[in-house]
C-alpha cells in the first residue's frame, strides 16, 4: 500500500501542540473582545488581481511567494497569503459599518524555502480596525497587541516603532534615499537590488543581510522628512503610547514588507526564537488601501501575528505552559459500566472532564489509564459503592481518598 505524506512546507498540528494552540486562541478571542472586536471569516482563496493591488506588484510576496493558479473557468486564483488585503475586500464587498473592529484567525500561505519559523501555510491572528484617523487608534491597536501577548505570559519582547510617512512626503524621501543608495549598491545583496529595480527602494532599510544593514546604517531617517500633518501624528502617537504605560523603542529602520502602510508601523522583537526569525507580531496604519480596492476613503490600522511564533516562544519559556489533564477518570467492574457510564455523562453535563474505559479491563489496568490520562481524581464504583449508592473518590496525586456521591463529586469541582 502506497504511504502518503504531508507537502513541504506543511505540517500536522497533532494533540500535544494543539493544546497550546487552543490556549492561544481562547485568549485571543478573550482580549479582541475586551478592545470590541469581531470576528470575521473569509475564504481561504481570492482573486489574484486582489492581492497585486493591495500588496503591492513589487513586494515579494507577490513577485516570488504566491501560491497562484488558473481554476477550472481559466479564472487567475491565489491562496491567501496576508489576512489584511481579503478583510479590506470583505469589508468594501459587505458594506460593513465606517467604523468596524474586526478580528480573523486562519492559514495563509506563501511559497517560499521552508526554515525555522517559517513554513508554507502558516496561521496567523490579525486584527484590522476602520475608520479612525487618529494616532490615539494607532496607540490603542498597539496597547491591545501588548495586553495580548502578556495574558498568554509573554513579556519577553520588544515594541519598535517608526512612521514611513503618506503619499505626500515618502515619494519625496524614496528620492532622498534611492541617491544615497545609487553610490552603494555594489555593498548591496541581490535582493536588495532587485528591490530597488521594482521601486520598493524603502525595504532595503529593512534587510536582514548584515552588510547590508551596516551600509544603510547611515542612510537619511524617514523621520527626518515627514510632512508636518504625519510629523504631528507621530508625534502623537508616541505620546499616547506613554499615556497607555507602553514601553517602546524607536527604530527608523522598521518600513514593513507590504506597500499599502502609511504613517505609524510597529513591531514586536523577541530574542527567543533566534535572530532571523524574532517577529511575533507587527503591524501598522493603512489609510489608502480601502479606496485603492474600491472603497470610500477610510482610514484604518492593524496587526497580525503568527501562531507558530507565539507558541514557539512560549514552549521556549517565554509564557505560559499548558497541561492537558482529565478531571476524573471513572474506574469500575464490568458488571457496573452501565452505573459508571451514566456517571460519566452526568459530570460532563456538569462541565466536568469526566472519562472511563468501555473495556473490560482489571482494576490495576484502569488506574494505569487514569495515571496516562493524568487524571486528578479517580471515581471509583464497586459493589459496596453500588450497595450504599456511593462513589469512592480518589486523589491520584495525594492518594488520599472518600467516600461520596455524583453531587459531592459536582460541588467540590464547582
Amino acid at each position: 500500500m502506497p504511504q502518503y505524506n504531508r507537502l513541504r512546507g506543511t505540517k500536522d498540528v497533532i494533540p500535544a501542540q494543539t493544546q497550546l494552540w487552543e490556549q492561544i486562541i481562547m485568549k485571543a478571542a478573550r482580549t479582541l473582545k475586551l478592545y470590541d472586536y469581531s470576528l470575521i471569516v473569509t475564504p481561504v482563496i481570492e482573486e489574484t488581481a486582489l492581492f497585486i493591488r493591495g500588496v503591492g506588484e513589487g513586494s515579494d510576496i507577490v513577485m516570488k511567494e504566491m501560491y497562484n493558479f488558473q481554476d477550472k473557468k481559466g479564472r487567475e486564483i491565489v491562496l491567501r497569503p496576508e489576512g489584511t488585503a481579503s478583510v479590506v475586500r470583505a469589508y468594501i464587498e459587505n458594506s460593513l459599518p465606517v467604523k468596524s473592529n474586526l478580528y480573523y484567525i486562519g492559514p495563509m500561505f506563501r511559497y517560499e524555502k521552508p526554515q525555522k519559523g517559517r513554513d508554507r501555510e502558516f496561521y496567523q491572528i490579525g486584527v484590522e480596525s476602520f475608520g479612525d484617523p487618529t494616532p490615539y487608534k494607532d496607540a490603542e491597536t498597539v496597547k491591545l497587541a501588548e495586553t495580548f501577548l502578556k495574558e498568554l505570559g509573554i513579556n519577553a519582547f520588544e515594541i519598535q516603532v517608526n512612521s514611513t510617512g503618506c503619499k505626500e512626503c515618502k515619494p519625496k524621501y524614496i528620492e532622498v534615499l534611492l541617491n544615497f543608495l545609487e553610490p552603494r549598491k555594489a555593498m548591496l545583496c541581490e535582493d536588495c537590488l532587485k528591490k530597488i529595480e521594482r521601486g520598493a527602494a524603502i525595504r532595503v532599510l529593512d534587510c536582514k543581510n548584515e552588510k547590508c544593514r551596516e551600509t544603510v546604517m547611515s542612510a537619511p531617517l524617514v523621520t527626518a522628512h515627514l510632512c508636518e500633518p504625519c510629523d504631528t501624528h507621530h508625534k502623537l502617537f508616541l505620546e499616547a503610547l506613554k499615556i497607555n504605560g507602553v514601553k517602546f523603542i524607536e527604530n527608523p529602520r522598521i518600513v514593513r514588507g507590504l506597500d499599502y502602510y502609511t504613517k505609524t508601523v510597529f513591531e514586536f522583537i523577541t530574542d527567543k526564537i533566534g535572530a532571523q526569525q524574532n517577529t511575533i507580531l507587527a503591524g501598522g496604519r493603512y489609510d489608502n488601501l480601502v479606496w485603492e480596492l474600491g472603497g470610500k476613503k477610510t482610514p484604518a490600522v492593524g496587526f497580525a501575528a503568527g501562531v507558530e511564533r507565539i507558541a514557539e516562544v512560549i514552549n521556549a519559556g517565554g509564557g505560559f505552559t499548558t497541561e492537558d489533564k482529565v478531571d476524573i477518570f471513572v474506574i469500575t467492574d464490568k458488571q457496573y459500566i452501565k452505573n459508571a457510564y451514566a456517571l460519566v455523562n452526568t459530570l460532563r453535563e456538569s462541565g466536568i472532564k469526566a472519562v472511563m474505559s468501555y473495556e473490560e479491563k482489571s482494576f490495576k489496568s484502569q488506574f494505569r489509564e487514569a495515571d496516562a490520562r493524568k487524571a486528578k481524581y479517580a471515581a471509583i464504583i464497586g459493589e459496596t459503592e453500588i450497595q450504599n449508592k456511593t462513589v469512592m473518590l480518589k486523589n491520584m496525586e495525594t492518594g488520599e481518598q472518600k467516600e461520596t456521591n455524583e453531587q459531592g463529586i459536582i460541588n467540590l469541582f464547582k
